[in-house]
């Protein structure tokens, strides 16, 4: 259902996503900020407090810098996709002969893995729209594919 939205209203998928990754930037830096200021452990105090100012900047300028953030989350999910893509070949090449549905997993890893070309070779002129449009195409297609994968468990041989 996801994917589905998200390619229906591609930008504002794209936004959204953006804005959630800086939320939660935001407050995962306030909450490691916390811990560096009222944490028992004294060894990683530096590096935390340097961690958490890192965060809250990133969070801050995705929240305020929207379209410099779509375009920089562009190359980011572009890298997730291709890295999901190869992660997914190799994991439905390992289940090849041993579950009926490795297909469809081998189907998500090379889609995912065309997808993240697609992003790196229109990049960055797509960057407003893609990222919304492409991530819904891969939430529909893993899980679809997690749902067939799922469905042939019964029938599966032990790995």
């Amino acid at each position: 259902m996801v994917g589905i939205l998200a390619m229906a209203r591609p930008g504002i998928a794209s936004v959204a996503i953006e804005q959630i990754i800086g939320i939660f930037l935001i407050v995962s830096g306030v909450a490691l900020l916390l811990s560096a200021i009222f944490g028992k452990a004294k060894k990683h105090r530096v590096l935390d407090l340097l961690s958490s100012a890192l965060r809250l900047i990133t969070g801050i300028l995705l929240i305020v810098k929207v379209v410099s953030g779509v375009v920089a989350l562009t190359l980011v999910v572009a890298s997730v996709f291709i890295v999901e893509g190869i992660f997914g070949i190799l994991f439905a090449l390992r289940f090849r002969g041993k579950n009926p549905a490795w297909i469809w997993v081998l189907f998500n890893g090379i889609t995912a893995l065309i997808l993240g070309g697609m992003l790196l070779a229109k990049f960055p002129s797509d960057s407003t729209w893609v990222i919304g449009f492409l991530f819904g195409l891969n939430s529909l297609i893993l899980g679809v594919s997690l749902i067939m994968f799922a469905l042939a468990m019964p029938k599966a041989q032990e790995a």
